[in-house]
């Protein structure tokens, strides 16, 4: 079975989330889910590129934008991989510094 196809989104604000929500429920073939106050996170049970596209507009017409589109769970492992590369960079700037 294909992973679950995700989209990240993020909005300037909550009242546009909320619009581009109001418009993502009219549609059919994908589930959303509220992550935080600016962050949506829209799901496809299997990779849909009409779909996709559809949910990537509405983000750009209610002033947001596709973070992250890939796999369900890849967005927080690049993140957790470029926290950790920051944090060993940084322990080693102290270790020259001091």
């Amino acid at each position: 079975m294909p992973p679950v196809w995700e989209i990240r989104g993020l909005f300037g604000n909550e009242y546009a989330m909320e619009q581009a929500i109001e418009e993502l429920k009219k549609q059919k073939g994908f589930e959303w889910a509220v992550l935080d106050r600016r962050n949506l996170s829209v799901r496809f049970q299997k990779r849909n590129p009409e779909g996709e596209e559809l949910v990537k507009r509405t983000l750009e017409m209610y002033h947001g934008f596709a973070e992250h589109q890939g796999p369900l769970g890849e967005y927080d492992r690049l993140r957790r991989e470029e926290r950790k590369k920051k944090l060993k960079k940084e322990a080693e700037k102290k270790r020259k510094g001091a």
